[in-house]
């Protein structure tokens, strides 16, 4: 029974026993009688039929929106305008953001709010009308970044409504579902939403498909054809409004579902035809049915898609896991290839060296400066094919785990002073400084690890840093980082390239692989140190510019 017919019948019932009350009693009785059911008539009218209803407005165009003079506007108002007629029911309506609406709503501050998709939570919390609309949600782009399907969201930033449901499903749903990961920024309105679409600090934009029929979806903004969640949007009134308003508003729009002239299909075609055309009614069926059968084959589509995608995706997979270990493979082929013929040379040189001077020292037509010359070249010789023997041997024994720890307490101020010694006279003859800096770790400091292998760790790197730097100076120190001790060594020399810092630490790898490389040396020494430091359950990592120098830095933990 609508709000008024019941009004006017309590009206009646009162007045009708006012009326009664006077035949029998007289004109005193009936006075008494009046005076106490007026208030009775008064709360009634109030309770049954509120003068004000506070109606929710917020920006969701072409909805609900405030329009260019600040009038509510939108499908939503058009209807609840038709329901609620001002002359029997005063419609006031409140402005805010939509999260802001909704707490005002569980509050009771306003009434009703309208456009409110569909969810259990949301039925629990309010008094949801009968369907008004029915809506899917969109993604929304520009020229600058084309989204094609759902998986292109991938690695984007989304910008959502804040506190709509359309926030909760994007944030959790398709993140699920289709296995990618996105960013997702919310907003308190579809204006700034845009605005930071069009500012590129979003990618893309996800609203329902009444966003399209709005003025902010200008030429600019492209629709794509990516559809997500159907739902169905309502009227949500609070718990506190008159459920008789409810069923006032579900049976007009009941009846206006029926009436092709009602204000209802008005405001569609209002807001959805461009052209302001009508249709025919044979057309419209013929695009009714003609949609159903389009999404059915949608769905189909989006089946059949998923299917091929995960195959593709496998055999992608394959083919990249395929490609991946042929050159893996060609690379290690080629790099041990480069290291023995590197190698080669490395034994070769050397030894050459040691027997063509060997034979010149025979010849009696030398003094003995000059053979004591020739002895020095050999021994130099001698000292360089021992080095890469030893190193050939050492990094032999690291890959057959022949090489064993034996832990005990070590000085490491101490081993350093000794390093600096034994590498300070090597500096001196190339004109560089060699400086030690132990400062920063007090002299007692000791820490349970294999000292010959940390000694051979420092003097690889030292002799490394004499090697590659013709001048300035090279520094070794140490220092406490957490619970770990750091040591480094520091040259200005020529530098290490940006796509061998890495390549540098790996057996069969020098940092220059061609055989006219000016530098002397095996290659071997990084990939002993680091072995060496893996058993003593330490790392070691670089810091390098070409022309200017490196650092390379090895931690152990002082606890080992």
């Amino acid at each position: 029974m609508y709000a008024k017919d019941r009004l006017y019948l309590t009206r009646s019932i009162i007045f009708s026993t006012i009326f009664i009350r006077v035949n029998m009693k007289g004109r005193h009785t009936s006075l008494i009688v009046f005076l106490v059911l007026l208030p009775l008539v008064i709360h009634a009218e109030k309770r049954i039929a509120p003068r004000v209803l506070k109606v929710g407005v917020y920006d969701n165009p072409p909805k609900i929106f405030v329009d260019k003079k600040g009038n509510p506007d939108g499908i939503f108002i058009d209807v609840i305008r038709s329901v609620y007629p001002s002359n029997e029911l005063h419609l006031e309506f409140v402005y805010g953001k939509w999260s802001e609406l909704v707490g005002k709503l569980k509050k009771g501050e306003i009434d009703v709010l309208p456009d409110m998709a569909y969810s259990p939570e949301r039925d629990s919390l309010f008094t949801l009308s009968i369907p008004v609309l029915s809506s899917w949600l969109q993604v929304y782009t520009t020229t600058s970044s084309i989204i094609n399907k759902t998986e292109d969201l991938h690695h984007k930033r989304i910008g959502v409504l804040k506190s709509s449901s359309q926030e909760e499903y994007v944030k959790t749903d398709i993140q699920r579902n289709f296995h990618i990961k996105y960013t997702v920024i919310g907003y308190d309105t579809y204006t700034q939403s845009v605005e930071a679409l069009k500012a590129g600090k979003i990618d893309a934009l996800i609203a329902d498909r009444f966003f399209y029929f709005s003025e902010l979806c200008d030429e600019d903004i492209l629709a794509s054809g990516v559809v997500l969640q159907v739902s169905s949007l309502h009227f949500a009134f609070s718990k506190n409004t008159d459920h008789t308003l409810v069923e006032v508003l579900n049976k007009t729009i009941s009846l206006q579902y029926n009436q092709p002239q009602s204000a209802y299909y008005q405001s569609l075609q209002k807001w959805f035809n461009k052209h302001k055309t009508r249709l025919p009614e044979s057309v419209r069926w013929l695009i009714g049915v003609l949609s159903f059968a389009m999404i059915v084959f949608l769905l189909f589509t989006v089946v059949l898609r998923a299917r091929v995608q995960a195959k593709t995706r496998a055999l992608n997979q394959q083919n990249k896991e395929l490609i991946a270990a042929k050159m893996k493979a060609e690379e290690s082929d080629r790099l041990k290839t480069a290291f023995l013929q590197n190698l080669s040379h490395e034994i070769r040189t050397p030894l050459n060296g040691i027997l063509g001077f060997v034979n010149v020292l025979q010849d009696p037509h030398f003094n003995d400066e000059r053979k004591n010359q020739f002895i020095e070249i050999v021994n130099k010789s001698s000292e360089r094919l021992l080095s890469t023997i030893n190193d050939i041997i050492e990094i032999s024994k690291i890959d057959s785990n022949q090489v064993e720890v034996n832990p005990e307490p070590v000085n490491i101020c101490a081993i350093m002073e000794y390093q600096y010694k034994a590498h300070r006279e090597k500096a001196i003859a190339k004109g560089l400084v060699l400086k030690v800096q132990t400062q920063q770790v007090p002299e007692n400091t000791s820490l349970i690890t294999d000292k010959t292998m940390l000694s051979n760790i420092i003097s690889i790197l030292l002799n490394n840093a004499v090697k590659f730097t013709n001048e300035g100076t090279i520094e070794l120190g140490c220092f406490i980082e957490q619970s770990s001790l750091v040591g480094y060594v520091k040259d200005t020399g020529i530098g290490i390239p940006p796509d061998r810092l890495e390549a540098i630490f790996d057996r069969f790898v020098n940092a220059d692989l061609e055989l006219s490389r000016p530098y002397e040396g095996s290659g071997l020494g990084l990939a002993i140190v680091k072995s060496y430091l893996s058993l003593l359950k330490g790392t070691i990592r670089v810091e390098s510019e070409e022309d200017k120098g490196s650092v390379f830095y090895f931690t152990l933990p002082l606890n080992s």
